[in-house]
């Protein structure tokens, strides 16, 4: 039986002290993967997908709250490691993590997608997780160009939950259904 997380600082204990350290910055809070994934799991929709997970905390929440099957896909191998040891002490058999760059995944094997903040770290010193990443707007603008590509393409009914950033990733396909928490949580489902 899986575990059910109460409140961002029991799941945010799990973690090393760095990562706690990162969670107000880095990791979406449980409060926010607990109404993305009832948006995003809703009815027939099955599959999720974190693009950018980080440490796991949107999918290890989000698992705890939701069937549906979770996945997260993150460039940096330790933080796959580190996700999965958190989801297998959580006891979720509805989360699985893949180390790989999301431009490589094909997102129609999803029915829903959620991201924070993307790619902020390429353009903003003060958002780098690490030195694994070093700042470059071209290639920022890249990833968003794709990922738009990649979300056009998707069928009708799809649903991305945006949590911060300028949602400039969002093709015009996609209308806003609602936002909360000031505008930065925002709800889209393709037309």
């Amino acid at each position: 039986m899986k575990s059910k997380i109460i409140n961002n600082g029991e799941l945010d204990k799990l973690y090393p002290i760095k990562m706690q350290m990162l969670s107000n910055t880095h990791w979406t809070p449980v409060e926010i993967a607990r109404k993305a994934i009832f948006f995003l799991s809703e009815g027939e929709r099955k599959s999720v997908l974190d693009l950018g997970s980080g440490s796991g905390k949107f999918c290890n929440a989000a698992a705890t709250f939701s069937n549906a099957e979770i996945v997260g896909v993150e460039q940096r191998e330790n933080l796959v490691h580190l996700s999965r040891k958190i989801a297998k002490s959580l006891q979720l058999e509805n989360v699985k993590f893949i180390h790989a760059d999301l431009i490589d995944l094909n997102f129609k094997n999803y029915d829903s997608f959620y991201f924070f903040n993307p790619f902020e770290e390429l353009i903003n010193s003060k958002d780098s997780l690490d030195k694994s990443q070093i700042l470059d707007e071209n290639k920022r603008d890249l990833y968003i160009q794709l990922i738009k590509q990649k979300f056009k393409e998707l069928g009708f009914g799809t649903r991305i939950v945006t949590y911060c950033g300028e949602s400039e990733e969002i093709p015009e396909n996609f209308r806003l259904i609602k936002s909360e928490n000031k505008g930065k949580l925002r709800f889209w489902e393709k037309i």
